[in-house]
């Protein structure tokens, strides 16, 4: 019996090896949409901070006379 689970153990190994592989690409793909999440999320902050100082200077504008 013992040659038996050698002569199959490799095979067994294998399985495990490309169940790991595909969890690991799933994982690798959930991370790849995350990460563009958080680039978009910054890309937005940096709009409205950029909007933020641009409506604050126009605040801090003073009239130079009368129209």
């Amino acid at each position: 019996m013992k040659i038996i689970s050698y002569i199959f153990r490799p095979y067994f190994i294998i399985r495990e090896l490309q169940k790991e592989n595909n969890s690991l690409k799933m994982r690798v793909v959930e991370l790849i949409d995350e990460n563009q999440s958080l680039w978009d999320m910054l890309d937005e902050i940096k709009a409205a901070d950029e909007e933020a100082m641009n409506y604050s200077s126009l605040l801090n504008t003073k009239a130079i006379g009368e129209a």
